[in-house]
């Protein structure tokens, strides 16, 4: 190319290239670690309150990935007082599984720890005894 002009034009269509396809990169990254952080944050949360209901009403399980799944599945085994259970569960697309895996270890380590420390959680009742939601006595 000995046209200085057509070559500052191509250098300047691939700068303008190069810095839309490095925006499509950094949008792309951001939006990957927004929706892990979303996961991160939201499903450990939702298993541990599935465990909580679980535990109240008196179902002791754990869940263990093994194999894609339509639906959840008793294992037919128990680990101590736990049944094991496999969860409905598909490899792909990934941020399905990462919610999976993430909903498994919240709800399996709330499970453990209501069993641990049963005393901790009333089953029957949210109110507690000796709290100031007993009526109080007025002076005459």
């Amino acid at each position: 190319m000995n046209n200085p002009k057509a070559l500052k034009i191509v250098i300047a269509i691939l700068a303008v290239a190069f810095l839309v396809s490095f925006h499509f990169l950094m949008r792309a990254l951001s939006d990957n670690f927004a929706w892990k952080q979303c996961i991160e944050l939201s499903a450990p949360v939702e298993g541990a309150m599935f465990a909580h209901l679980d535990f109240h009403s008196g179902k002791l399980r754990l869940y263990v990935i093994s194999g894609e799944r339509s639906d959840d599945k008793y294992s037919g085994t128990n680990d101590g007082p736990f049944e094991i259970w496999f969860p409905q569960y598909s490899a792909s697309p990934y941020p399905m599984r990462y919610r999976v895996e993430q909903w498994v270890a919240g709800y399996n380590r709330s499970m453990r720890y209501l069993h641990e420390h049963p005393g901790e959680f009333l089953t029957t009742t949210n109110r507690r005894p000796n709290t100031a939601l007993e009526p109080t006595p007025t002076a005459p």
